[in-house]
């Protein structure tokens, strides 16, 4: 599942579908916690912003899914979205840009306790924001 990234809005929309993916709770001991870290989050686009290196980041992403820190879907969107990227300014802007995005709508989520489980039908951003107008 390859995700062509060639607007502002396909980016948002892969953000949107990488973000509720690392939302969706999964049993952690006898917690149900976000298959995802906030702290994940914001070292992925550190990470990034440090290095500004594709490969290297595909390279950080697999390493943390097998430490268990990114789960396996959401590894998987990641990976899709970022691995036909180039090592270039443009491509490694747009990184940037997806992992801030992934950033702002996971932490718009979190901070408003949206329950993600009823979100199973959001599959882009503009269905997420009507969404969240619904429950505003």
């Amino acid at each position: 599942m390859t995700q062509v990234i060639k607007t502002d809005t396909d980016l948002l929309d892969i953000a949107t579908r990488i973000a509720i993916s690392a939302l969706t709770p999964v049993q952690k001991g006898r917690e149900q916690e976000p298959a995802v870290d906030s702290n994940t989050i914001n070292n992925l686009l550190a990470y990034m912003q440090s290095r500004k290196s594709i490969k290297e980041l595909l390279a950080y992403i697999l390493r943390q899914t097998s430490r268990g820190e990114i789960d396996r879907n959401t590894s998987k969107l990641l990976l899709s979205a970022l691995k036909d990227l180039k090592e270039n300014e443009e491509d490694i802007n747009k990184a940037l840009e997806l992992l801030g995005y992934v950033k702002w709508i996971y932490e718009t989520l979190n901070g408003l306790k949206i329950d993600i489980t009823q979100l199973k039908g959001v599959d882009n951003f503009q269905k997420l924001v009507n969404e969240l107008v619904k429950r505003m």
